[in-house]
Parts: C-alpha cells; structure tokens; sequence
C-alpha cells in the first residue's frame, strides 16, 4: 500500500506503509512472504554494532582517502593535499592520530585477551591429572 506527503517546493512524496506497524516508511524489506520495515523486523545497521575502536578505526580510514594517504593503519602518514589549508591538514592529521590511538590500544586490548587464553590453555596441557 501507497501513501504519500506534500512537499515543501511542490510535488508529492510516495511512502510504503508497513503491513505491521502501518507507518510510513521510504524501504520495506520482504523475506518470504512477510515483509515490514527495519524497526518491525529489528533489523539494525553494520555499524550499530560495532566496538570503539572499530568505529574509529573506520573514522580515521575516511580522514585518509580525504587527505589521500594509503589506506591502511600500518601505512605512515602521506604529504599534505594541494590546495589544502595548512590548518585543515594539521586538524586531520591530529584527530586521526587520536582515532589510531583508541584503535592501536582496542587491538592490543583484544590481543592482550588472546594472549591470556592462549596462556590458560598452554599451562591446562602441561598440567598433569
């Protein structure tokens, strides 16, 4: 079923109307024969589950193909841009330092708690009953 709005220039705006909720929404996802929008089928986004660190991993990632570095957290940091402000670049080049510093410490945290595992379970095959 079709709805639709007034749009503040003119014209109309088209909305789906979920079969469950009945509210207006711009995407109806179907599986099967039962379809509703995201928030019926509590249907999330990627990124909503994702740890600090990966979410600023991701940041810094955006800051380097803006300033045209290398992608990758392991590669160093590239030449300013041409036609950038030397403020701009300075602003970039210090939040993503920040960004990698919350990323480096999550790896190392998680590393840390492998580390931990690996070592539980190296001294549990040594032990004898």
């Amino acid at each position: 079923m079709l709805d639709t709005t007034p749009c503040t220039l003119g014209g109309r705006r088209p909305w789906f109307c979920c079969p469950t909720c009945a509210g207006r929404v711009a995407v109806i996802y179907g599986v099967g024969r039962l379809f509703a929008c995201r928030g019926c089928k509590r249907l999330t986004y990627a990124s909503q589950g994702e740890a600090d660190d990966d979410r600023a991993a991701r940041r810094a990632e955006r800051i380097r193909k803006r300033l045209g570095w290398a992608p990758g957290i392991l590669n160093g940091p590239g030449q300013k841009p041409k036609g950038m402000h030397w403020r701009t670049y300075w602003r970039l080049t210090a939040e993503h330092d920040t960004l990698m510093a919350v990323t480096l410490e999550g790896v190392a945290r998680r590393l840390g708690f492998l580390d931990r595992i690996l070592g539980e379970a190296s001294e549990g095959l040594g032990r004898e009953p």
